[in-house]
């Protein structure tokens, strides 16, 4: 019998940094029922909700913003309601810069009232959560290491946080898993394990980011991602990025004035199990740091 080779484990050693997603509005949507694949396109979804959902997200792409639709749901809620899918108090999450809207209804009709292009105009218009929520990606109908390895830390969370845990469908690298999705925090963090969880909990309880376990915050690019985690630090905020000589360089304000951080991909390339169903690796570059960074006082 052929032994199964876990993507997760296979690539224990390769970088995370800059590895998220860049999202701008991160779009949460309770569904309770069992998840596919491709969880929001095979789920059972009333006409109604799908539609709502599908002219949001429309209306935000014309508008430029990148919105990323996800299922949650957390099963100690309870089983489906038998009625359907679209039955039963159902929560909402969107998450941008700075805030995690939060709303809920008792049943998708809720929705008919919450315009996201409105929401991302004046999100202090809305409630907000007024603690970090984390969600973990439990998808393993996307791949076996979500489940494999997001439950123990969906459990292990859940036992910090309580309700503010959520199992959540694909985040993007599972090879990474268990992946945590940190908001209002915006950061996408991996490996997050049972063991890792206090102390990745007390960091990002403390306002911090959990550096350990960071892929990336997704409201920046790859290379700003890469250079926020080589910094090591929680108090920069992105300013820009810029290409030169094959290097990105990153600005942030920071108190001290202006730090800037060149990086770039790795001249090798490792070779990575991106998948649990691939049936071979793949080359990646990890980013690394081109240069000590520079401080300009103001």
């Amino acid at each position: 019998m052929v032994e199964r080779v876990y993507c997760s484990e296979a690539n224990s050693d390769e970088p995370m940094i800059g590895t998220a997603d860049r999202v701008d509005a991160w779009v949460l949507l309770e569904y309770r029922p069992a998840w596919g694949a491709r969880a929001v396109d095979e789920s059972a979804l009333a006409p109604a909700t799908r539609r709502w959902l599908n002219d949001n997200l429309a209306a935000l792409e014309a508008s430029g913003v990148k919105a990323r639709p996800q299922l949650i749901r957390r099963p100690e809620a309870g089983r489906p309601d038998p009625r359907g899918p679209d039955s039963g108090e159902v929560h909402l999450f969107v998450g941008v810069p700075g805030r995690l809207v939060a709303m809920s209804g008792r049943d998708y009709g809720f929705l008919d009232g919450v315009s996201l292009p409105g929401l991302l105009r004046e999100p202090e218009a809305y409630p907000a959560a007024a603690q970090p929520h984390y969600f973990v990606c439990t998808n393993g109908r996307r791949d076996l290491c979500c489940a494999r390895f997001g439950l123990p830390a969906y459990a292990a969370l859940r036992e910090r946080v309580g309700d503010r845990a959520w199992q959540v469908t694909h985040l993007g690298g599972h090879r990474f898993a268990p992946n945590v999705l940190v908001l209002p925090q915006g950061a996408l963090y991996g490996r997050v394990t049972p063991d890792a969880v206090a102390r990745f909990v007390a960091e990002v309880e403390a306002g911090r980011l959990a550096f350990p376990q960071l892929r990336g915050r997704t409201w920046y690019p790859p290379p700003a991602q890469a250079a926020e985690a080589l910094a090591g630090r929680s108090d920069l905020e992105l300013l820009g990025v810029e290409e030169e000589g094959g290097a990105e360089r990153v600005a942030f304000r920071a108190p001290e004035g202006r730090v800037t951080l060149a990086v770039c991909r790795a001249d090798r390339p490792l070779e990575v199990r991106k998948s649990c169903a691939d049936a071979a690796p793949a080359p990646v570059r990890p980013y690394q740091l081109h240069q000590p960074p520079s401080v300009r006082s103001r």
